[in-house]
């Protein structure tokens, strides 16, 4: 044990790692509720070593951030986490996740430590590591454009579907409207960009984890196109979401259906309950926001 202790430190201090320039797509922040034992656990010899399924540290309630991250040409989703000490490391707490404090479009390094862990700092200190949830190797860079060539961007609003479409909510056999704003859109390059609504928090506030909604639109030709529900990020009186301009929709899309009532209008409902946070409803050809809130 004395070997292993005078050993430690030597084994946490690893050589300097390789800092390269990063870059923030999107920040979910992410509570799970705690998890019954499975029955063989209760079944265990006394005094025998419970498997990884049986202890307190992977059945507890956890709360973590969820960081997309793209370094160099790989994209990682990261959970960052406060460094265990000594002690932390031998009593097997579990992992301690911590509030990495950026929000889509931060600049910031990364260091890649290994296949599973790497290091964001956003000054020049030893940075937080992060546990990493997964990563894919992206497109080469391309070679930049021709001035002839325009870059791509988001499609131009179509005034029939912009004009013509609205969001509200199914609430009580009632229809409530929604709060309604005009995206601020910012290009970051590789194709996203970030798009902003002012305020903390919408005035439009729904009960239900499951709600429903109806998009009406006042032409039979304005009834078309996508629909996207994501979850906003908030942070310093504005909510965001990362876009990616090549694929057309959010970093932070949830799923859900949507079945046609008639010629005009459509209802969309969600697969999976929402989680209490900011949402919006986005409509495609349309820079226009249709924002709510989960209690």
């Amino acid at each position: 044990m004395l070997s292993f202790l005078s050993a430690f430190p030597n084994l946490c201090s690893a050589a300097d790692p390789i800092w390269e320039p990063a870059k923030v797509l999107a920040v979910e922040q992410v509570s799970t509720a705690a998890k019954d034992p499975d029955p063989s656990c209760r079944s265990l010899p006394k005094g025998a070593t419970p498997p990884a399924r049986c202890r307190p540290s992977n059945l507890r309630a956890e709360q973590f951030w969820r960081v997309t991250v793209d370094v160099g040409n790989k994209r990682f989703v990261v959970r960052p986490y406060r460094a265990a000490k000594l002690l932390d490391a031998l009593n097997q707490d579990g992992t301690d996740y911590v509030d990495p404090h950026l929000t889509p479009g931060s600049p910031l390094e990364a260091a890649i430590v290994s296949t599973k862990s790497i290091r964001l700092r956003t000054d020049q200190g030893q940075g937080i590591p992060a546990i990493v949830d997964s990563q894919e190797l992206r497109s080469a860079p391309e070679v930049a454009p021709r001035a002839d060539v325009p870059q791509p961007v988001r499609q131009s609003v179509t005034p029939s579907v912009a004009s013509g479409s609205k969001v509200v909510l199914i609430e009580n056999s009632d229809l409530v409207e929604l709060e309604v704003q005009e995206a601020r859109s910012q290009e970051i390059g590789d194709g996203a960009a970030v798009d902003s609504f002012t305020g903390n928090a919408s005035p439009a506030r729904v009960a239900s984890n499951r709600p429903v909604f109806l998009v009406l639109a006042e032409s039979d030709s304005a009834a078309v196109g996508n629909v996207e529900l994501s979850r906003l990020q908030v942070g310093r009186g504005t909510r965001q979401i990362a876009y990616s301009l090549t694929k057309n929709r959010s970093a932070s899309s949830i799923p859900i259906s949507i079945t046609p009532v008639s010629a005009t209008v459509r209802r969309i409902s969600v697969r999976d309950p929402l989680p209490p946070g900011e949402y919006v409803v986005l409509l495609e050809n349309s820079h226009r926001g249709f924002l709510f809130e989960v209690q």
